[in-house]
């Protein structure tokens, strides 16, 4: 083939491609004739009554819906998502936009609201009676809507459409599993019958979300072939209302897809600060859960298969992350062991015996601890076992009550406690004029209460602390330290275990750094000896 040749063929191929591409771009609308679309429009305004089959479907759905959530099963769900009438409402509401059919349009979406209304309602009656009331996988699943699930309601809706249009009905079933239009509702009455009330706001946004969204593809769909108003009035106002509607909702989409985003990339990262802490000790992370505030670790919670006890684990993780991160690092040391063994159970409580298992509770924990420290006694008294532990490294209170609660799933009929050596007590960080205590706060007020009782120990100091104005101390920047102090004071005294003496400090003058200041300080009024069975 000569080059002139070669030309000619692309040049043809060209113009055939072109010709397709500007065949398929070109409006559809001549495929329909007046009738047809008369048929058409009938049809789907059809669907959109209410009456009394269209309750009785409701109801159907939205029992199955809510079952299915709350047994987390997903056929049952999408069971309820193929009877589900809601679909209609939504195609008539389109295609009375498209037509400009205002009564048409009040009638559907009088018919959607009746129906949402009554699904919310029969949802909150189905769990307000279940005896399962947990949170599932699945309604979990329709809490947290993002631009992807707009996108995805886009795209059923114009393939819901495109089909309505055409009648070819064979494929509909596909375009409701979907749009998924009724679980998400059964997830606002779960929200509302245990008062959770952001599961009820983050369902109740999916469900808008794929209203809007369905709504405007119908009404594109319509538009494309020939469904336009017979008269019109006044100016083109419906697509500036459509896509200002759409506009808005994107805004919380787009809020929580990038939230979700920040997690996902803060797990990781809080992934291979664990790693890192663990280079040398073969680990494997399992049940891993970080929560994320603001673009902030503010807590960090997991469990990690190692061949060796890592001593100060949890606050060399911490100082990996933003300072105020909270971490716990629970180990499972695995002494010539096969990792592999652990991983096969679910329950932590249920992991393999180490070597001698068929000893003494007393010689197994003794064994057990052997690789995390050096075991200084253990006393055996009525109530179980007191073990005087010094961990290896520089480790925190913290890390002694994760290797007792290790310790206490290692041997789950032995009653396990662990007494660390005295130390200093951590300090109570408080947000900056704060002196409210946080999550991250009561976990450390919790593990200072319990070394307290594991020390014996029935009276502490603590000393509220703030920063100062410019010039000097101010009335507030006292008061402020006095709240602190009580604060930490009420959580410490409510056990009844420990009686603690308040007192309050402000620098005469500001200083560069006002993090020391932010805290509450504890100290020991009486250091005395722990008791060999201290628990």
């Amino acid at each position: 083939m000569t080059l002139d040749e070669l030309n000619a063929q692309l040049g043809r191929s060209w113009r055939d491609f072109r010709g397709l591409l500007l065949k398929a771009l070109h409006s559809p609308a001549h495929l329909l004739g007046e009738q047809d679309r008369v048929a058409i429009e009938g049809e789907i305004h059809d669907g959109a009554r209410l009456t009394s089959g269209y309750g009785f479907l409701l109801f159907s759905a939205c029992g199955i819906a809510a079952l299915g959530l709350l047994q987390s099963s997903v056929a049952v769900v999408i069971g309820a998502m193929l009877i589900s009438p809601l679909m209609g409402p939504i195609l008539s509401m389109g295609m009375s936009l498209a037509r400009v059919e205002p009564r048409e349009f009040q009638r559907a979406a009088i018919t959607l609201a009746v129906g949402a209304g009554l699904s919310i309602l029969a949802s909150t009656l189905i769990v307000w009676a279940s005896p399962l009331k947990d949170i599932t996988s699945e309604i979990l699943a329709r809490t947290r809507p993002t631009l992807l699930d707009l996108v995805v309601a886009l795209l059923s809706g114009f393939v819901g459409a495109y089909l309505t249009v055409n009648r070819k009905g064979g494929s509909i079933a596909g375009v409701a599993i979907a749009t998924a239009l009724m679980p998400p509702l059964a997830v606002v009455g779960y929200g509302l019958a245990t008062a959770s009330w952001p599961i009820a706001g983050g369902a109740l946004l999916l469900f808008l979300t794929n209203v809007v969204a369905i709504l405007g593809s119908v009404f594109g769909v319509a538009r494309r072939y020939g469904f336009r108003p017979a008269q019109r009035h006044g100016a083109a106002w419906e697509v500036y209302a459509l896509f200002a509607v759409t506009v808005i909702l994107c805004v919380p989409l787009a809020l929580s897809l990038r939230n979700i985003v920040v997690e996902a990339r803060e797990t990781n990262r809080v992934r291979s600060a664990i790693e890192r802490a663990f280079a040398d000790a073969g680990p494997h992370i399992t049940d891993l859960a970080v929560a994320v505030d603001r673009g902030k670790v503010r807590t960090v919670n997991c469990v990690v298969v190692t061949r060796r006890y890592v001593s100060g684990a949890s606050a060399s993780v911490a100082r990996a992350l933003q300072p105020g991160a909270q971490v716990s690092i629970e180990q499972i040391v695995i002494a010539g062991g096969d990792k592999r063994s652990v991983l096969a159970t679910n329950s932590l409580g249920s992991r393999p015996a180490l070597p001698g298992s068929e000893t003494s509770p007393e010689q197994r924990l003794r064994m057990m601890l052997s690789s995390a420290g050096e075991v200084a006694g253990i006393d055996q008294s009525p109530t179980g076992l007191a073990v005087k532990l010094v961990l290896k490294g520089a480790p925190s209170l913290g890390d002694y009550r994760a290797v007792e609660q290790a310790a206490q799933r290692f041997l789950p009929d032995t009653s396990v406690a662990i007494i660390p050596p005295l130390m200093p007590l951590p300090e109570v960080v408080f947000a900056r004029g704060s002196s409210t205590i946080d999550t991250v706060a009561r976990q450390d007020l919790a593990t200072i209460s319990w070394a307290l009782q594991r020390w014996g120990v029935k009276a502490v100091r603590a000393e509220g602390r703030a920063s100062p104005g410019r010039l000097g101390p101010r009335p507030m920047d006292l008061k402020m330290a006095a709240r602190r102090s009580a604060a930490v004071a009420q959580v410490l005294a409510s056990s009844g275990l420990v009686s603690v003496t308040q007192s309050t400090f402000v620098p005469d003058r500001a200083l560069p750094d006002e993090r020391p200041f932010l805290v509450v300080r504890l100290s020991l009024e009486a250091a005395t000896p722990p008791p060999a069975d201290a628990k």
